[in-house]
């Protein structure tokens, strides 16, 4: 890996050396040329003042071919991550994802902002990843950030949750409850399939505003250790008694939000236990499946009519409206 700087210095060397030899040859191409007939300049009767074409181009021939040779290094040197790109140095983002274009209120000046980021201006959070410590920091940062803008206006939360490890999961249920003793409303909508922990926060919504399309997917199953233990017998044994005091929490919280009795819900724990969205509202996981209404476009464009002032009001649909 230490050979390619040594070429690349040695290139950027010879191009510098091949400019000069060129800018001289140029220097004495354009002196010679001042006593050079105008009417011919191929057919010259002093051939002492004639300049030979090709050999005053030969040296930019060795330029152009040395700053070729230097690009192709420097583009090969920066695809194997050597050099910095500059497109990745001006938008420090993930990979494929989208920007758009978000006029700055009050201004008339335009910001590229994610999919992502204008969602979460509407009050609208996308759960689509496993959730680890990490991933929950920042989905607790985000429902902060929404209470400390409006304290009781609505969430509308997304989620296609693989699953999650136990403590940042709680964690996130604590700020969602906490929300909802505050006063806002938070709406949680199943799209895909929500499994483990990730089917228990889509649970804790709000009553009567958790919803799931026809075809998402909900898993419930036991939680267990996160990692595997090794020690002394009595180490294990407090473990052990800390998973089962952790399930026996998980299962109070469904019981609560579901109304089964807790002899039910340890008997559905003890496998894994398969819901659709139509078994999820009747076990009490959710509340309402949402089937597309057809004629729903057709209503929107007709509009209503006021009945005072005779004038037509279309209504006007927004994210996460439904």
């Amino acid at each position: 890996m230490a050979l390619r700087p040594c070429l690349f210095a040695l290139g950027a060397a010879l191009l510098a050396l091949t400019c000069w030899s060129s800018q001289g040859m140029t220097d004495f191409a354009a002196i010679s040329s001042l006593r050079r007939p105008r009417h011919n300049s191929f057919a010259c009767a002093d051939r002492a003042a004639c300049v030979d074409l090709p050999q005053a181009t030969a040296p930019w021939g060795c330029t152009v071919t040395m700053a070729a040779l230097t690009c192709a290094s420097v583009a090969a040197w920066r695809r194997q991550g050597h050099l910095p790109s500059l497109r990745r140095s001006r938008i420090a983002r993930k990979a494929g994802q989208a920007l758009m274009p978000w006029r700055i209120p009050n201004t008339q000046s335009y910001q590229w902002l994610s999919v992502t980021e204008l969602l979460l201006r509407e009050r609208i959070l996308m759960v689509t990843e496993y959730i680890d410590d990490q991933m929950a920091n920042a989905y607790l940062a985000m429902l902060l950030y929404l209470q400390s803008e409006d304290a009781k206006k609505p969430v509308q939360i997304y989620f296609s949750s693989p699953g999650a490890q136990l403590k940042p999961a709680l964690a996130l249920y604590d700020t969602i409850v906490q929300l909802k003793n505050k006063g806002c409303k938070v709406t949680t909508v199943s799209y895909s399939l929500c499994a483990g922990m990730g089917a228990f926060l889509a649970a804790a919504g709000s009553p009567g505003r958790r919803f799931a399309t026809p075809n998402s997917l909900f898993l419930l199953s036991k939680t267990g250790l996160e990692s595997p233990i090794q020690g002394q017998a009595s180490e294990i044994e407090l473990e052990a008694k800390q998973m089962l005091r952790e399930c026996a929490r998980i299962e109070e919280e469904l019981s609560r939000i579901t109304g089964r009795p807790m002899d039910k819900i340890q008997e559905d724990l003890k496998r894994n236990f398969y819901l659709t969205a139509a078994e999820a509202v009747e076990y009490g996981l959710i509340d309402k499946v949402l089937v597309p209404q057809f004629d729903k476009g057709a209503h929107l464009e007709k509009g209503t009519r006021d009945p005072w002032s005779g004038q037509v009001v279309k209504e006007k649909v927004g994210f996460g409206v439904f």
